[in-house]
């Protein structure tokens, strides 16, 4: 073969190794070109023997025969050669496409053993029989069995409740369905059984049936399903119900009809809970609650629903019958709790309840007022004592304060977002000299949606009590800055160093994190001089928490401000603590003050509480001064600030018009005595 058809041909050719369907035609036709040109040679050489034999004397007519005979066979030679040459090339066109396409299934066969060794989900082929024909790696291991194994085995054996003959049948009953999905338990090798979710859909290759099964192991999502039910209606760290189940069947709770139409509520609180977190850490506490949450439902077993509410109360409800029970019951686990030693890395530590229970008809409270009440018959049981059960009476005294601050709550909250807090100033008179300019104390009086007046003794308490009083005093402190802001400007340029209006601080305020960053924020926004506010803060609620309010103190007294304990000498605290306080002010309680003229022993402390605050550098300011003789006798007890009706009665914020008493355009400053009247009048 020449060299140019070896460039032509440029792989071996082997026929024997493959001759593909589609080349037979190229072959026969190949094969009947070479057969009528080898047999038109042959016929031209017979010709041309007996030319020869029958015409051997004529030599030149010899010689022109023989010449055509040449010619003809040389014509017959090369078409013979050119049809093989064509049929041949067509060959080899069509045997190389085949080869290449055998090349392309070849890496499409690679490529799909590629995609079905990294599918996590298990992939199988059967035929209409259920036969495995195909068993990728993934279902080797969801089933626990090799491919070669499965070969062998009909696919009932890995699904029994698969029935493949009824698929097939639906699948041709329904035209239009393809794919099915079927929730069936698989078998593993060890005979243990999983759910498994299995899409199955038909195949047709080669002309043959096939049914392709997409399994997937449906083990952990059943667990994760199961876990995120319990989630949704268990407290993970207790096991018990959580508040929005607990919520749901609360309110499903209807009236019984029978011998025992009520339900009994149980609020169930650790005593002093906080000083177990505080100790031993959050962790210790978590254990605590959960070990109290395996005791409580041990032992309120019969109860309809146990649950934990937040923090560290456990709310349970008794129903009909199971009612009767509920107070017995409810001894047993504080006696229980009581015996139990609760140990936290190797230390142990004891801890009680206190429960709140109340009975109720359904049919005339409703759950959520019962739930109201059950905390306020447990906030009872901690007031007497602790490690006890109260149940809930209307004529309790202590629960109808509760129940009323209950009821006032609301009400606080709609008079402070429309506006019916009202702001007053009450002025604090300085004993001694005429130096001294006058000071205000700001107060805070609420109305009732009818416009009566609800005095702060009713709503201070409660707001206490209920943590709302932050929030008001960051509303008194807004409102005074923003309508005094010009004002005591003027007054600090007039009077300079001394503070004028005095606002006092709750101690649930103290204990907010950003009231501090608030403050500031309100003097640099307004334009306040620090110097021209006094903070007043109780006695209790400075012993409270002493550090916090001594930081507290100390950094808002570094920019200017003063600060007062007020009602001193109706706490525990002594005067130790006074040491510790940076205060300049020092208010006695007006309960000492107001029989301080019949009454020596008021009298003594009085005098007593004036000499150690002189003594730690502290004015003092006496309350209840009430008559102009008590105001005199305070003046001669050497008390330097007076405050009460005898002084002057407070008014409203709007009617203090501190910088025009002050007239600064005068070129000299009233005396303080003349400042004093023209206001406090």
């Amino acid at each position: 073969m020449s060299p140019r058809l070896n460039r032509l041909i440029r792989h071996p050719w082997r026929p024997w190794r493959i001759v593909p369907a589609s080349t037979h035609s190229a072959t026969r036709g190949f094969l009947i070109a070479l057969s009528g040109s080898l047999l038109t040679f042959g016929l031209v050489a017979w010709d041309y023997r007996e030319r020869m034999s029958a015409m051997a004397t004529d030599s030149s007519r010899h010689q022109v025969e023989l010449g055509v005979l040449l010619a003809l066979a040389l014509v017959v030679a090369i078409a013979t050669i050119t049809i093989a040459l064509l049929y041949y090339w067509r060959f080899r066109t069509l045997a190389r496409a085949e080869l290449h396409d055998l090349a392309d299934l070849d890496a499409a066969g690679e490529t799909l053993r590629a995609l079905l060794g990294t599918v996590s989900h298990g992939v199988i082929l059967t035929d209409v029989d259920g036969r495995i024909r195909l068993f990728n790696p993934a279902a080797e291991i969801l089933f626990g069995r090799l491919c070669e194994e499965t070969l062998t085995l009909p696919i009932e054996m890995l699904i029994p409740d698969l029935r493949l003959s009824e698929v097939i049948d639906s699948a041709r009953a329904s035209a239009g369905l393809g794919s099915q999905v079927l929730h069936l338990s698989g078998v593993r090798a060890d005979d243990r059984h999983f759910p498994m979710r299995l899409l199955t859909r038909p195949l047709t290759l080669d002309g043959e049936d096939f049914r392709l099964l997409i399994a997937e192991d449906m083990t952990d999502l059943e667990r994760s399903e199961q876990r995120m039910e319990f989630l949704e209606q268990r407290d993970p760290l207790t096991g018990l119900q959580n508040r929005p189940t607990f919520e749901r069947i609360l309110g499903a709770v209807t009236p019984l009809r029978g011998k025992n139409p009520k339900h009994a509520l149980c609020l169930i609180d650790i005593d002093r809970f906080k000083v177990i977190n505080d100790s031993f850490g959050h962790a210790a506490g978590n254990k605590v609650l959960e070990q109290l949450g395996q005791i409580a439902k041990t032992k309120l077993g019969t109860a309809t629903a146990l649950a934990r509410l937040s923090g560290d109360e456990i709310v349970a409800l008794f129903v009909g019958d199971a009612a009767n029970q509920a107070k017995g019951l409810c001894e047993d686990l504080i006696r229980t709790t009581r015996n139990f030693l609760f140990t936290w890395q190797e230390r142990s530590f004891d801890i009680t309840l206190s429960i709140g229970l109340v009975v109720f008809d359904p049919a005339k409270m409703s759950a959520v007022d019962a739930l109201g009440h059950a905390d306020i018959a447990c906030r009872t049981a901690k007031k007497q004592g602790r490690d006890r059960i109260h149940v809930y009476g209307h004529r309790d005294a202590e629960s109808v304060r509760h129940r009323g601050d209950l009821a006032l709550l609301p009400v606080i909250g709609r008079a402070l977002s429309d506006g019916r807090f009202r702001i007053m100033a009450q002025p604090i008179q300085p004993l001694n000299g005429t130096d001294q300019p006058i000071h205000y104390e700001i107060l805070a009086r609420m109305q009732d949606e009818k416009g009566n007046a609800v005095v702060p003794d009713a709503f201070i308490p409660a707001a206490e009590r209920h943590i709302l009083m932050p929030t008001i005093d960051r509303w008194i402190v807004t409102h005074v800055f923003s309508h005094q802001s010009e004002q005591l400007t003027a007054w600090h340029a007039a009077v300079p160093d001394r503070f004028m209006l005095a606002i006092n601080l709750s101690g649930t305020t103290l204990m907010d994190e950003g009231f501090t960053a608030y403050l500031k924020r309100q003097f640099a926004e307004y334009a306040i001089p620090y110097a021209s506010i006094c903070f007043e803060i109780t006695e209790t609620a400075a012993v409270a928490d002493l550090r916090r309010a001594r930081t507290f103190m100390q950094e808002m007294r570094a920019l200017g401000t003063s600060f007062a304990v007020d009602d001193f000498g109706t706490g525990f605290a002594s005067y130790a603590y006074l040491k510790l306080l940076p205060v300049d002010y020092l208010k006695i309680d007006g309960s000492f003050v107001r029989n301080l003229e019949t009454d020596p022993v008021d009298r003594a402390l009085v005098s007593s509480i004036n000499h150690i605050g002189h003594v730690l550098g502290m004015k003092t300011i006496a309350e209840w001064a009430e008559t102009p003789e008590l105001i005199e006798r305070l003046r001669a007890m050497g008390v330097d600030y007076a405050q009460g009706f005898g002084v002057g009665r407070p008014l409203r914020l709007e009617d203090l018009r501190l910088h025009r008493a002050l007239r600064q355009d005068s070129p000299e400053r009233p005396p303080a005595a003349a400042l004093t009247g023209s206001i406090a009048h």
